[in-house]
């Protein structure tokens, strides 16, 4: 895939132009000005953008991220108007920013939504043909027998999902994976969960994560203990899947490559995205139950 020509990037270049040539065409072209601040205000997130993908490579997980930062320059045509106009009339100018507050909003949870799902797309191995469902299912299962400490749990009420999960730290946490299977398109959705009950703080952040009322001076006690439950997506990354080299042989599943990297909780995700990659599916990250799509 041409570094230029990839969906986010296209998207998003065109949503930065539209919106900067409307919004600053507006601005400057209804009082008869044309100052060079417009025109670089107008042209200077594009260029970036461009500059960024044909630096950093075509990574989906760089791209989607370059793509949804650069965006956010669209945020500073309101700042740009304020300053540009004087306090003659504040009415209009509020006007306008409440407006192009409300479009750009719009425009941009649509935008980042779908930028989401197509940095978290895993398409399938080029030339692999698209095992059954049941074999699949198999192959995942027999990750609990690859010395990874893995549960894989089939949930009585949703036979098309699978329940992979592994505890680390004395069983204080858990990451999970919930498999579901879409035979139509042969694609797999994913949706990951971490939990944490009473653990430790690992690092500076969770250290943070106290759930105590503030003290009135403002600061913010260090946690002894955490509790905490929430959604994530591991973007897609080739290289650590090439390092963690699952091989498969009658639909048993052992690593043959990095056996470190494979045991990692955090790296969960990855050994399941190759697997269903090599297997001829397609693997989509999801935040949400009711993200029914695979792209």
């Amino acid at each position: 895939m041409s570094r230029l020509s990839s969906p986010p990037v296209i998207v998003a270049a065109l949503l930065l132009l539209l919106a900067g040539a409307g919004a600053l065409g507006w601005l400057w072209l209804r009082d008869g000005r044309m100052t060079p601040t417009a025109i670089v205000i107008l042209f200077l997130p594009v260029a970036l953008l461009i500059a960024g993908m044909t630096a950093w490579g075509t990574d989906r997980s760089q791209i989607g991220i370059t793509a949804w930062a650069l965006t956010m320059f669209g945020a500073l045509v309101p700042a740009v108007y304020v300053t540009q106009s004087g306090p003659d009339n504040w009415f209009a100018q509020w006007r306008f920013m409440v407006a192009f507050g409300v479009a750009y909003f719009a425009i941009m949870v649509v935008f980042m939504l779908w930028l989401a799902a197509w940095t978290a797309w895993v398409a399938p191995a080029p030339g692999a043909m698209p095992l059954p469902e049941h074999r699949l299912k198999r192959r995942i299962e027999s990750l609990a027998n690859a010395g990874l400490n893995l549960r894989v749990e089939r949930p009585a009420d949703r036979p098309e999902q699978l329940l992979v999960t592994r505890d680390f730290r004395g069983g204080k946490r858990t990451i999970g994976v919930r498999l579901t299977f879409v035979s139509a398109g042969h694609c797999v959705r994913a949706r990951e969960v971490s939990l944490v009950r009473g653990d430790k703080p690992m690092n500076t952040g969770e250290a943070r994560m106290s759930s105590s009322l503030r003290p009135r001076d403002g600061t913010h006690p260090d946690a002894d203990i955490i509790y905490d439950a929430s959604l994530t997506l591991t973007p897609p990354n080739e290289a650590i899947r090439r390092r963690i080299a699952p091989r498969i042989a009658d639909d048993r599943v052992e690593i043959a490559g990095d056996g470190e990297a494979a045991a990692d909780p955090a790296n969960l995700a990855h050994v399941l995205t190759e697997v269903v990659h090599q297997s001829g599916w397609g693997w989509q990250g999801v935040f949400f139950d009711w993200q029914r799509g695979c792209r």
